[in-house]
């Protein structure tokens, strides 16, 4: 009994550690303001939607502190369907931060269980499961990659039907500040780089959860 309750207790584990630090590699990513203004030097961006560096790179500080709620949006640069459709973006944000913090008491309870039950022997049988779980997510998120690749802006509008209940975030570039900042080329920068940074983390873990259980001693249970 002992054995199924340690070996669930490990993919708990490992499950919350791989959710939790994808949505961390996400926020990270999309909070980056270095990211916006690279992509809006390469693109040439201000000068193409009628505005100056300098208050593209203002507008973008706001629309994440706004994200933060650490200030409200520009109203004379977004428009009320802008400022409407960053509400549920932001909701969106809050929902997502509060399943990654949910996430990391998981592991770290059940890290500490497994310290507890399994007491020295704790990094081997993490280990010996790791890998497993690893690579299920390598799987996934390898399979969403090839969707992405393939057919990018279909994978954009599923995602926005999926996760919003309005229309909202259909936004027109004569209209919308809001889209000419971030175009479709913006989004598929920042995914592609997401995915990138996934693909490494998980390339690093498998390599230190390697180098641990070849260092790690066998006992059963």
């Amino acid at each position: 009994m002992k054995k199924y309750i340690v070996q669930l207790l490990i993919i708990i584990e490992n499950f919350s550690l791989f959710i939790s630090a994808i949505l961390a590699l996400i926020f990270y990513n999309c909070f980056n303001l270095d990211f916006y203004k690279n992509f809006y030097t390469q693109e040439n961006l201000a000068p193409n939607i009628g505005t100056t560096y300098d208050k593209l790179i203002d507008n973008t500080s706001n629309l994440l502190d706004y994200l933060n709620y650490n200030a409200e949006l520009n109203t004379s640069w977004y428009t009320p369907k802008d400022i409407l459709h960053m509400v549920d973006v932001r909701t969106l944000y809050n929902i997502s931060h509060k399943i990654m913090i949910i996430f990391l008491i998981i592991f770290i309870i059940s890290t500490i269980l497994l310290v507890i039950l399994c007491k020295r022997n704790t990094i081997y049988y993490i280990s010996k499961t790791f890998n497993k779980v690893l690579l299920s997510f390598f799987v996934v998120i390898g399979g969403l990659a090839c969707i992405i690749s393939y057919n990018f802006n279909s994978f954009w509008i599923k995602f926005h039907q999926l996760l919003f209940s309005n229309d909202l975030w259909l936004l027109s570039p004569d209209e919308s500040n809001l889209i000419q900042m971030v175009p479709e080329e913006f989004f598929i920068s920042l995914v592609t780089k997401i995915i990138i940074h996934i693909f490494i983390l998980f390339i690093s873990l498998f390599i230190i959860n390697f180098v641990i259980k070849k260092k790690a001693n066998y006992i059963s249970i």
